[in-house]
């Protein structure tokens, strides 16, 4: 792709005006103000300049599908709706998707076809959501479909991520507290006992071999970190690895719950959407396996998938896994014996969804009285090592 910058002439209005985008070639160029009766002037290519395309966030690909289904709704055409959403929108990045979408449609590809040039704003379930809604007639309703389930997934990403943070600040929080008592505050009091040259107690005295200690063990937990910090990097960069962390949480007390919830509330989520769409199994977990929401989840959709195209039912392929509990089993086999099985989905999604929204709810609860405790405890070990000595100094001093 090449970037150009051309201005071009539209005949109607006697208009000039100056423009940057991107195509494939001069040819594409040419093509594209030829099919909206334009004519090109002059035209030069841009000097590339690296740099990262920014992706849509959840909540603008969500916008958008909401704004152009209702412009569908109102009979406006689909060109129409997408130049309205271009000509609206404030941002960029939109702008320039708008753009090449609307230049693809002109030369004659479908919306799915012109959307699978946009791979990095819309996931394959979007994209294969528009593809049933073109091929039945009912875009717009699917573009509504969705709009909402690209918002439950932030939802689901949401809950989790503040899961799993929280206790990471709580820690970092109490990790800098107990680094500036030790390495700053204390080494202050502990010189000014020193400079009196009293008899001090056993705590104190445990005290202050703690902070003269706490220097020896600064450079090897500083060490430590860094290389769990760049070994879980390194693992993370691997479909392997990432496999493994994911199972490693998974076995951790209380994260691991949530983790699993929020596995199982995207597995559901996406089989329910999908299944309702009218799309076939096989398409479907292929579909997850590309949606790289999870590589624990991708592993298990290839699985399946692998097992229903060699004729296995989807109860049994599930089963082999050694992943799902009885419950979500059960109901599997329920939903594929009376031909429910989208219903069934939908009830595992909700129900994943609210026991992932209260798990996030009840941990916060547990952290902050931990943190109470924890931080109370700190404080009374450092009332009851300083307060006496502090109190005998004070009482020396006034003595004078």
């Amino acid at each position: 792709m090449a970037i150009f910058i051309y201005r071009a002439f539209d005949p109607q209005t006697g208009k000039t005006w100056r423009e940057k985008g991107e195509f494939q070639d001069l040819g594409e160029l040419f093509r594209y103000l030829q099919n909206q009766g334009y004519i090109l002037l002059a035209y030069r290519r841009a000097i590339p300049f690296p740099h990262f395309r920014q992706k849509l966030s959840r909540p603008e690909l969500a916008e958008f599908c909401r704004h152009l289904s209702l412009l569908l709704r109102s009979g406006v055409p689909l060109i129409e709706g997408l130049r309205d959403l271009e000509r609206l929108s404030s941002q960029k990045k939109i702008k320039q998707v708008l753009n090449r979408i609307i230049r693809r449609l002109n030369e004659g590809l479908s919306f799915s076809e012109s959307l699978n040039y946009e791979k990095s704003f819309f996931a394959p379930i979007i994209q294969a959501l528009i593809r049933v809604g073109e091929e039945s007639g009912k875009l717009e309703e699917t573009l509504d479909k969705a709009a909402e389930h690209i918002m439950r997934v932030h939802a689901i990403i949401s809950h989790t991520k503040r899961a799993m943070l929280y206790p990471l600040f709580v820690i970092f929080s109490m990790g800098g507290a107990l680094f500036f008592w030790i390495f700053v505050v204390l080494p202050k009091v502990i010189d000014l006992f020193q400079e009196f040259n009293k008899d001090l107690p056993l705590p104190t005295k445990i005290l202050i071999y703690l902070v003269n200690f706490s220097p020896k063990l600064c450079a090897p937990i500083i060490i430590t970190v860094f290389l769990i910090t760049c070994f879980i990097f390194f693992l993370s960069r691997l479909s392997s690895g990432r496999i493994f962390l994911e199972k490693f949480i998974l076995k951790l007390p209380f994260l691991g719950k949530i983790k699993r919830l929020s596995i199982m509330a995207f597995f559901f989520e996406y089989l329910s959407l999908l299944l309702q769409a009218g799309i076939d199994l096989p398409r479907i977990f292929k579909i997850i396996e590309e949606s790289q929401c999870s590589s624990l989840l991708m592993k298990i959709a290839k699985h399946i998938r692998k097992k229903i195209l060699q004729g296995f039912s989807l109860a049994i392929a599930c089963r082999e896994i050694n992943f799902f509990n009885p419950l979500e089993l059960r109901m599997i086999q329920i939903g594929e014996e009376t031909g429910r099985l989208a219903e069934q989905f939908r009830y595992l999604s909700d129900y994943y969804y609210d026991s992932l929204e209260k798990a996030v709810e009840i941990l916060g609860k547990i952290l902050e009285p931990v943190l109470i405790i924890v931080v109370g405890f700190f404080f009374l070990v450092l009332a009851i090592a300083l307060l006496g000595p502090i109190y005998d100094l004070v009482t020396e001093i006034g003595s004078f």
